[in-house]
Order: C-alpha cells, then structure tokens, then sequence
C-alpha cells in the first residue's frame, strides 16, 4: 500500500512547492523529507497543518491518497474530454452524477467541483444555457476556491479552464491573469503548458463576446492584447498546429470585432483553408458558420 508520504510528495510537487517551502514554519525539511521517502511517521495534528498549507483539508488529502491519486485524475479528464468531444450527453450525465454521488457522500468539495466542471460541457452538448444548472452557491464555492487558492497544481488549471464560462467576464479577465502568473513555475511541464494555452485562448474567445454581440464595442480591449500578448511569451511549438490554427482564427476575430472586417476575414478564412487541407473538416466547418454568424452581426 502506498505510504502517506508518497501521496503528500506527489501533492507537494503538484502545486509546484519545494520541501523547504511547505516545511517552513511547521517542521524541519529532514523531517518532511524522512516522511515523504516512508522512513519516519507523523502526528495527526503535523499533518493536519501540512495539509492545510497545501489549501486542501485532511479529509480530501485522505481522498486523493486512497482514490484519487493523480493517475486516476488523469483519467477523469480524459474521460470527460472524450465524451464531450463524441457529444456523449449520456456519458457526461453519468459522470456528473458519480461525482455527485460522492460530494453527498463524503462532502469534499474536490467532488463539487468536478460535478461542476462535467455540467459545463454537458449543457454544451445539449445545447442548453451553460448556467441552466449552475447555482449561485455552486459558482460562489468555485469563484472563491479559485481566488483563494495560492499554489495552482495541474488539477486548479484543468478545473478553471473547464469551468470558465460560469464565471463574470470581470472574474474570468482577473483569474486568466493569476493563471498564467502561477504557471510560470511549469514552464517545463508539458501538459501545463498546454493547458494554460488553452486557458489563454478560450479567454480571448470569451472575452471577445458571443457573435450576437459583435456589432457592439468592444470593452475589454486592453485585457485582449495582454492575453494575446501572453501567447508571444509562451511561443507556441511548431508541432501545435492546432492551436497555432486557432491562434489565427482568434486575431482574425479581434480585427473584425474592432471594425477590420477584411483583415479579420481573410484571417478567419485562411484557418479555414489549413483545416480542411487538413483533413478536420468538422472543425473547418464549425469556423466557417462562426464566421458567417459574425459576419452577419457586424453589416
């Protein structure tokens, strides 16, 4: 059975602290380290503060030690990720509902919160209003959990990403900010990194509005070319394709939203042209409506 300082490791490293830093203040770092290699044992009330540094209770690093350990979150993602992008509304509902099955049994928030993440893309599937479901406790529990935390780990930026459109644009301009600032210590990390693309990108699209709305000015100007200005610094790898397609299709969507409509236009259909040429026809086709939306907005 894997040792209670084992899980705490894969914790610590998770939110990006380094052992002095989590020891600080509580324990000696001969001490953490003797009890995260599994050579020493540790009094409930050390690991109770330990805990609490780390923003989780004792209860959920329980949690995350006998279940939900970071394989097993991997795989929730991806399970997630795969029924939204088959349009499994029967999947997701499943999985929305495990996940509320365990927060009414066991009350630990992790649970809350991925109850609400699954309802963003399940109301996206069926088309329904993304806050159909949402209550205002719900996205006050999420909005202040996010604020509130200090170390984000890969889990804080999978659940912000997912769970994005609940929030205010206000909100979401503020907390893409901190996201991109506390993934500066990832840079290294692959799958980080990329989420935090994502996070930046599906801001902009956020923040540029929905197409009913792109006659009208646009308000968060300046917070726009900062984000975009965010993905110059994180200089997307050649072998992103995909989001560097996208990156395209986004600058093309701020020219048109700030009165450019040739500019913006031939960006967008440009996009178009490499996804097709692609062979992602459905994605072709997704940004050919988005267009023509816009472009009937904006005449």
């Amino acid at each position: 059975m894997k040792a209670y300082g084992e899980t705490l490791r894969q914790i610590r490293e998770q939110k990006g602290l380094r052992m002095k830093e989590l020891a600080e203040g509580i324990c000696s770092i001969s001490f953490l380290s003797k009890f995260e290699r599994g050579d020493s044992d540790i009094s409930l009330g050390l690991l109770t503060e330990i805990t609490k540094k780390l923003i989780i209770g004792l209860d959920e690093f329980l949690y995350i030690h006998n279940e939900y350990n970071p394989d097993k979150l991997e795989q929730f993602f991806k399970d997630v990720n795969t029924a939204y992008y088959e349009s499994n509304s029967v999947q997701l509902k499943n999985l929305k509902n495990e996940e509320m099955r365990k927060w009414e049994k066991y009350k630990i928030p992790t649970y809350q919160y991925n109850k609400l993440m699954v309802e963003v893309f399940e109301n996206i599937v069926d088309q329904n209003a993304i806050d159909k479901e949402a209550s205002e406790e719900d996205i006050r529990l999420l909005s202040n959990y996010l604020f509130r935390v200090e170390v984000w780990g890969y889990y804080e930026f999978m659940l912000y990403n997912a769970t994005m459109l609940f929030l205010t644009p206000e909100m979401v301009a503020q907390l893409s900010k901190t996201a991109y600032e506390k993934s500066n210590r990832y840079h290294q990390y692959k799958k980080v990194n990329d989420v935090i693309i994502t996070i930046i990108m599906n801001t902009i699209t956020y923040l540029l509005g929905p197409v009913n709305d792109f006659d009208k000015p646009i308000i968060f100007q300046a917070e726009i070319n900062e984000f975009f200005s965010y993905l110059e610094q994180l200089a997307l790898p050649e072998n992103h394709l995909f989001e560097r397609v996208n990156l395209l299709h986004l600058r093309g969507a701020y020219d048109l939203k700030t009165g450019n409509i040739e500019s913006g236009t031939n960006k967008i259909r440009q996009s178009i042209q490499i996804l097709s040429d692609l062979g992602s026809k459905g994605f072709a086709n997704r940004l050919e409506q988005y267009l023509q939306q816009i472009l009937e907005h904006t005449r």
